[in-house]
């Protein structure tokens, strides 16, 4: 769109440059599109200047309107704001056109912050712009500056439903998924058709003795430390592999497309490896470990999420049992885990 406009305003007002500056975060200014010599294009385009430079050139130009003059006769505005000046001869006609010449409209939003500046320079003619040209060009500032504060609520739209996206189906204090996540990967398993559905699992993780360390060293330490748990989980599983944090200690991964239980209960181990590594805080090290009970299943389609989660739960309780730091998987047919 900047660059249709940034064509436009030197095919229709007969400029041989127009530079289109946008505002960045950091209020520094960057060229953004630039149409008509290619020479100028070369040498702006991608170029930035701050926002005092900006300023300082635009409080000493002379103001037509909306627009900013910067004669070249005007020594406080004779700044090397920009890269490039035309290599053109310059005329000695009173309403000539000067290399050194700079013409601005100041774009700016509805609320009057600064969107950005577009510059025109190299009039076809040579002299300086009529009034109805001034006119035009105003008339083109506001459109542009439409065209940027538009695609930027657009994109602030898009960045904040994309956010609201991510934290509908993610942990906050982790950033793994959470159980709408879960249960829409499981929802997803359940609609394949079954000639296409394949082996899967669900592991449920709990880690031990996580009350003690919340009571011991204070909750910002124990989420600290479900932090790196989390991380470590998702460190080792496969890429395709969903993990998500259930609620307090607990962590449920689902296992997709496993070619056989030996595939998933060697992913099972390798999580429980990986949260046993001691875990180092500041100066403190933090020996962690974790329950883990497991359910596999072909298919979801005749077998209830909730009852899936519940089978690896019992199982991850008989871990428990064991001694912890292990797991244990729930037998389907014997309805109790091993």
């Amino acid at each position: 769109m900047l660059d249709l406009l940034a064509q436009t305003i030197v095919q229709a007002l007969g400029f041989g440059v127009a530079a289109i500056n946008i505002a960045r975060p950091d209020g520094s200014l960057e060229v953004v599109s630039v149409a008509g010599d290619e020479e100028a294009r070369t040498m702006l385009l991608g170029t930035s200047s701050s926002a005092e430079v900006w300023d300082q050139i635009l409080e000493v130009s002379e103001p037509w309107g909306r627009l900013r003059f910067a004669d070249h006769s005007n020594e406080a505005a004779n700044l090397e704001l920009l890269s490039w000046v035309p290599d053109i001869v310059p005329d000695s006609a009173e309403d000539a056109w000067h290399p050194e010449d700079a013409l601005f409209a100041p774009l700016t939003a509805q609320d009057g912050s600064r969107l950005g500046i577009l510059s025109v320079d190299l009039p076809h003619d040579g002299l300086l712009p009529s009034q109805a040209t001034r006119n035009a060009l105003e008339a083109f500032a506001i459109s542009t500056a439409l065209a940027i504060e538009h695609a930027t609520l657009r994109s602030r739209a898009e960045s904040s439903e994309r956010l609201l996206r991510h934290l509908a189906k993610h942990d906050s204090l982790t950033g793994v998924g959470n159980r709408s996540m879960l249960f829409e990967r499981l929802q997803h398993a359940a609609s394949a058709r079954p000639e296409r559905r394949s082996l899967l699992a669900v592991a449920f993780i709990d880690v031990d003795d996580f009350k003690t360390i919340n009571d011991r060293y204070t909750h910002d330490v124990g989420d600290r430390i479900l932090q790196a748990v989390a991380q470590r989980i998702r460190a080792v599983v496969r890429p395709h592999d969903t993990v998500v944090r259930w609620g307090g200690d607990e962590f449920l991964v689902l296992l997709e497309h496993l070619e056989n239980e030996v595939a998933g209960l060697d992913v099972v181990q390798r999580i429980l490896t990986a949260v046993a590594e001691p875990i180092r805080l500041g100066e403190r090290e933090f020996a962690v470990t974790a329950s883990l009970g497991v359910t596999f299943c072909h298919g979801v389609d005749h077998v209830d999420a909730d009852e899936l989660v519940g089978r690896a739960d019992s199982a991850m309780y008989r871990a428990k049992d064991f001694g912890r730091n292990a797991f244990a998987v729930f037998d389907s047919v014997e309805g109790a885990a091993i």
